[in-house]
């Protein structure tokens, strides 16, 4: 047998060479499986802005880890060392690669496994981050039941008080520029920027029995008539005694986690921050000459919503 025989393995399903490196084929995608040789596979990973569903392998914190350690996870998950220790070193479940596929995901865990650490994967199906949290507008306590009002003046969403099993602080921050570009036929083009500003939001995510029980309360556009009397005018004081109120109103049934400020720069190489623009069209700025406006926003309200169904798959009580 040849050395080229011994650095390809073929697919089972379209009969196509691959390297032993690879975890799943290039042409079709079916998993390969090469016996003796998983320490050298690495997986096919997703990047952390790729809207494409993947498979998110977490890391549930326990004894302090040695730099042989962070230096095999960053291998695998092709991180730097930096990045990995940062992760590690994070008092709540983080993630430290999101794959393409199952197969994948299984591969990298098995690669790990005899490091000792302790790993979960979950998906993009069972995170859904596309699929916002429901926002809550009010909160009325009404006796053994909390009962949470959106937008519309409907029938409240009613928890009980005893199932709400986790409670999630956070910070949304959005990120606004906008430029104006202009354009003639005998200059390039120029670009100049005339507005930028930046904004954070107190948040607390709070979960029922189920995700679908999974409602946000930001500090902005929210009544905060349930304070009563503890009511002041401030945005800001209010959406601290909320939370508060909320966790008195809980006791010690559920999970309470405040990590995400700490941790929320060292998730961005796996959930990445999200990035949209729009452009309007070009029109006439002179003679000669166009011009157009666009605007680009960066925001991490898809990082937190993976960050707060994480904890409920991995924090909260069974």
């Amino acid at each position: 047998m040849t050395t080229v025989e011994h650095s390809v393995v073929t697919c089972p399903q379209c009969g196509r060479r691959n390297g032993i490196h690879r975890a799943t084929c290039l042409f079709c995608g079916c998993p390969l499986s090469l016996a003796g040789q998983e320490a050298h596979v690495l997986p096919s990973l997703r990047e952390a802005t790729d809207l494409e569903p993947g498979y998110n392998v977490v890391f549930l914190p326990g004894p302090a880890l040695t730099a042989s350690i962070v230096e095999e996870v960053a291998r695998v998950s092709r991180l730097t060392t930096e990045q990995v220790a940062s992760l590690l070193a994070s008092p709540a479940p983080v993630p430290i690669a999101r794959t393409t596929t199952a197969h994948d995901a299984k591969l990298l865990v098995q690669r790990l496994a005899g490091q000792g650490l302790r790993l979960l994967i979950l998906s993009d199906m069972q995170l859904a981050p596309l699929h916002p949290p429901r926002r809550a507008r009010a909160l009325t306590a009404a006796g053994e039941y909390l009962e949470v009002w959106g937008h519309s003046p409907a029938e409240p969403l009613r928890i009980a008080w005893k199932d709400v099993s986790l409670v999630v602080f956070g910070v949304l921050q959005f990120h606004q520029v906008m430029t104006r570009e202009s354009a003639s036929r005998r200059t390039k083009v120029e670009r100049e920027e005339i507005y930028a500003a930046d904004d954070e939001v107190a948040v607390i995510d709070f979960f029922g029995p189920t995700l679908a029980t999974h409602v946000r309360i930001r500090a902005d556009g929210f009544d905060y008539s349930c304070l009563g009397a503890k009511r002041s005018l401030l945005a800001a004081e209010n959406h601290t005694r909320l939370g508060n109120w909320l966790l008195d109103s809980v006791g010690h049934t559920a999970v309470v986690n405040r990590d995400f400020r700490t941790v929320a720069r060292a998730l961005e190489p796996i959930w990445g921050l999200t990035k949209t623009s729009s452009r309007q069209p070009f029109k006439r700025a002179g003679i000669g000459k166009v011009a157009t406006e666009m605007t680009e926003y960066v925001d991490n309200e898809r990082q937190f919503t993976c960050f707060s169904r994480s904890l409920f798959f991995t924090l909260r009580p069974a």
